[in-house]
């Protein structure tokens, strides 16, 4: 074929006044695996919704095998043999393995599905991948692995022409990732196009023919893999300039607060060992399913770690549930504000509170609204909430705002270590540089600070240390007079360990 499959041609796409992606071209062959790699926000998960039909691109055109192609929805991008496959199947789990394979196409027979046609289809596609199991199974009782075989089941079952892997293999283990190439390399061989966005370096340089890396929303370099190597990958990927500011301030650093070791659980998080001073604030920095928010979960009581032993303050301490937590001076500030953090409706001063309403109660367990009110007002002036006043709901507030409800919510039990997971996601610049302020001046303060974040940037302007996860497990440290943006990206991103002298350095 001397055309692509399928040729995107200076895509652009804007949401507002933000412009997303720039000027993006991106062309997929027939029987070739072409990666898109970048940063978070550099625009992959837009160029994939644009390609699956949920976006639609403002200047710029798609061509399949070289005539004018206009995708308006996901429906659509199917019909045109376009498949997506997510880092979560999007599969239906009370419904057969059959029935998600053929979900909206279902064959017929006389007005009516042909379900014996059906399985026996289904039957035939999974062994053309070379997977046995039963097609009558409800997909709840299967696992991601299986799943994903589904879903490129599904893509087989119309034929597809183009096979988009998005962040397929976060949560798979090695055995697992080499099973779901062995299904790509068939698909391959029949003449399907796959496009695979991943963060693993490693995976690039196995399992990709070409690739593509986007940086803030613009193209930056297409070429053959084998032309690459791990570090000019990540060099392109973070280009040169830092652009973001991060007020941090100095504060003295004391002795252990919390110490962790052989931290074991959630599946996969396996032999974890680190400690946090008093003033310190501690990186976390990995990529999607690297085991920092389990890490978080496991120092709330969230969950229940199969081994290991966490001491505070001198003292090992078995934290059973949140509550047991906020008494030994744990706090945590979830990732996702709106389903783990704020009750929109409620108002900031009943968000804020929430913590610590025992406190505020008398005798017989009445809440003792004015002080309540006091308490919420001065810890919203104290993060600078942009608000009518306490009363005014969460869910009337901008994503920044919210979020220093949110940090202000944690802060009332006086945490001893406060626990924040990626505190600045999906905010404007300005309301992170504060939330960047309110954080620094709380390490100053004495009080231990865990900030888990996927932009290295943050980080490196943010932290005192950073710890390295993938798959589990710490891969490296760095102080802070050590941080090297390329190396910390190499050490979450491939397999080889890094720290800032070449090898896994301590975590202590």
């Amino acid at each position: 074929m001397t055309v692509p499959v399928l040729d995107l041609q200076h895509v652009s796409k804007r949401f507002g006044a933000i412009d997303v992606l720039v000027d993006v071209s991106l062309a997929l062959w027939p029987g070739r695996v072409h990666a898109l790699a970048g940063e978070n926000g550099a625009g992959k998960s837009t160029l994939v919704k644009i390609i699956g039909g949920v976006h639609q691109p403002n200047a710029g055109q798609i061509l399949k095998e070289g005539q004018p192609l206009k995708l308006l929805s996901p429906l659509e991008s199917r019909r045109q043999g376009i498949a997506v496959v997510h880092q979560h199947p999007a599969l239906f789990p009370d419904l057969t393995v059959a029935e998600n394979v053929f979900i909206g196409h279902q064959p017929r027979r006389n007005g009516r599905i042909d379900w014996r046609y059906m399985n026996a289809r289904a039957r035939e596609l999974l062994a053309q991948l070379d997977v046995t199991f039963d097609v009558d199974t409800p997909v709840k009782h299967l696992g991601v692995s299986e799943r994903q075989a589904i879903e490129v089941a599904r893509a087989l079952a119309i034929d597809a022409r183009v096979l988009v892997l998005d962040e397929p293999t976060s949560a798979l283990s090695g055995i697992e990732v080499i099973r779901l190439f062995d299904l790509v390399g068939r698909l391959k061989q029949r003449g399907v196009a796959v496009l695979f966005v991943t963060h693993f370096l490693d995976e690039i340089m196995k399992f990709s023919d070409d690739l593509t890396v986007l940086r803030s929303g613009r193209h930056v370099v297409t070429n053959p893999t084998e032309t690459f190597t791990p570090e000019t990958i990540v060099r392109a990927m973070i280009g040169t300039k830092l652009e973001s500011f991060f007020p941090k301030q100095e504060a003295e650093i004391g002795g252990p607060v919390l110490s962790v070791r052989g931290l074991s659980g959630a599946g996969f998080v396996a032999d974890v060992d680190f400690e946090v001073r008093t003033g310190e604030i501690l990186g976390f920095f990995g990529l999607v399913g690297a085991g920092r928010s389990e890490i978080a979960g496991m120092l709330f009581g969230i969950i229940r770690p199969d081994a290991g032993t966490i001491t505070l303050g001198g003292e090992q301490i078995q934290l059973r549930s949140p509550r047991q937590a906020i008494r030994q001076g744990i706090s945590l500030v979830p990732e996702d504000r709106h389903k783990q953090g704020l009750v929109l409706p409620f108002s900031i001063r009943a968000n804020e509170t929430l913590p610590v309403l025992g406190t505020l109660s008398g005798l017989l367990g009445r809440i003792d609204g004015a002080r309540e009110e006091t308490v919420a007002r001065d810890y919203a002036q104290r993060m600078r909430v942009v608000a009518s006043g306490v009363e005014q709901a969460a869910g009337t507030l901008s994503g920044g705002n919210q979020q220093k409800v949110l940090l202000a919510k944690w802060l009332m039990p006086n945490p001893r270590l406060l626990v924040l997971d990626e505190p600045t996601r999906g905010i404007d610049v300005g309301a992170k540089s504060e939330i960047h302020r309110a954080i620094s001046q709380l390490a100053t303060t004495g009080m231990s600070i865990i900030m888990i974040s996927d932009d290295a940037e943050e980080l490196i302007g943010m932290a005192d240390r950073i710890l390295v996860f993938r798959g589990g497990r710490i891969t490296a440290s760095f102080d802070r007079g050590t941080f090297d943006r390329e190396k910390i990206l190499l050490a979450a991103a491939h397999e080889v360990p890094i720290g800032a002298t070449g090898n896994k350095a301590s975590t202590r």
